[in-house]
């Protein structure tokens, strides 16, 4: 059971940190319906691009939306939060792959 569950992990994680697959227009749409209002700023673009933000990487972006929906007790798919994530890297953070 350890196995599988590292497995699908590690499947999970992979999905989060390629966009070869990620739909952009249903991660903004998620983004927009869930991810906004929380973070309750007038210019949500200032949390994603200042200068001291606290994703550095893909991958903990990749951590830190699935952070967001654990806390949140949002239902997204894997392919949701991969879309999130691959929505916010090309409109926001630029990380290579």
């Amino acid at each position: 059971m350890s196995s599988t569950l590292t497995k699908l992990s590690a499947l999970i994680c992979c999905m989060l940190t390629t966009g070869a697959y990620a739909d952009l227009e249903t991660g903004r749409e998620l983004h927009e319906e869930n991810c906004i209002e929380c973070h309750m700023m007038d210019d949500h673009t200032a949390l994603y691009t200042r200068a001291d933000r606290k994703v550095d990487s893909l991958h903990r972006l990749g951590g830190q939306v699935s952070a967001c929906t654990q806390i949140l007790n949002i239902t997204w798919f894997p392919e949701e939060e991969r879309d999130v994530v691959e929505y916010l890297n090309t409109e926001y953070y630029h990380f290579s792959n």
